[in-house]
């Protein structure tokens, strides 16, 4: 007699992971690929901040623009020159912009600029709080 629900000569059943496992190693290399082209911009705090922290000015090489759009180093007036010459005779120092709102983009893209010449981009864009004034 004979048995027909199992029959001893057919071979077990498997699953080949081959193809499985190169889909998988085909999307890491993907999402890899892919996300070393997302490119960053320039990271700014907007002119107004409600959590502020203070600091010290000596730690900084305080910049900015006044009112009239005049370039500024510690509270005086200074050339674009001059002031890479403080960057880079004080190393130590960190840039702190002080800039007002209405201040044209490309006077604050410039001491960025030197900021990633001099301090591999590192700066500190000084906001105020609602309601303080700048007093710089």
């Amino acid at each position: 007699m004979s048995n027909f629900l199992y029959d001893s000569d057919k071979e077990d059943f498997n699953i080949d992971l081959t193809p499985l496992i190169d889909v998988i190693f085909m999307l890491i290399i993907f999402f890899v690929l892919t996300t070393s082209f997302i490119t960053t911009g320039i990271k700014a705090e907007l002119p107004k901040s409600e959590h502020a922290s203070s600091i010290t000015d000596s730690e900084y090489l305080i910049t900015g623009f006044d009112e009239n759009g005049k370039l500024m180093l510690d509270r005086s007036p200074c050339t674009i020159e001059e002031l890479e010459q403080a960057i880079l005779e004080n190393p130590d120092r960190e840039i702190n912009l002080y800039t007002d709102r209405n201040t044209p983009f490309e006077k604050v893209i410039r001491i960025i600029d030197l900021a990633k010449t001099h301090r591999n981009g590192r700066i500190i864009i000084t906001t105020v709080n609602d309601g303080e004034q700048s007093g710089r």
